[in-house]
């Protein structure tokens, strides 16, 4: 299980969640598609998810990013780290306290695993597709040009 600290580090974090450069993972136990900004969309539980998540600069420092529940405005942000086919994440409603973890397995397109509460009292399973960047999926678009 992944272990967390007792408070929510984002010290200039909060401030940098808006677009951030493409950046280079060097680590080769990071699977490709995290080694720039990625979109996941699944579930946690029953409700529908989704998961946006870039790597830190720098980016041996790790990943963050947010998540918002379809159907709901509050966007709660997420940092932690994907090493292999470890996927492990803290995630923090208010940018100061951890109010959930994350920990699952990627596995080709797809990650699974457990969401926990932070206090322990709520478990649920998350599944996430890893949606094609928005360049790969125009590109697949029929020319309806004659």
């Amino acid at each position: 299980m992944f272990v967390c600290a007792s408070s929510f580090s984002v010290a200039g974090w909060a401030e940098s969640v808006g677009p951030t450069p493409f950046v280079s993972v060097q680590s080769t136990g990071v699977p490709s598609v995290f080694r720039q900004a990625a979109t996941l969309r699944g579930t946690i539980g029953d409700d529908g998810v989704q998961v946006t998540i870039r790597p830190k600069v720098p980016a041996d420092e790790g990943f963050e990013g947010e998540y918002f529940f379809f159907g709901q405005s509050l966007k709660i942000l997420i940092a932690g780290d994907i090493d292999g086919e470890l996927f492990q994440l803290e995630e923090s409603q208010d940018g100061t306290h951890i109010s959930g973890e994350w920990d699952g397995i990627v596995s080709g397109d797809k990650v699974a695993g457990t969401w926990v509460s932070a206090d322990g009292s709520v478990t649920k399973p998350f599944a996430l597709q890893i949606m094609p960047p928005p360049d790969a999926a125009a590109s697949r678009k029929p020319n309806l040009k004659h």
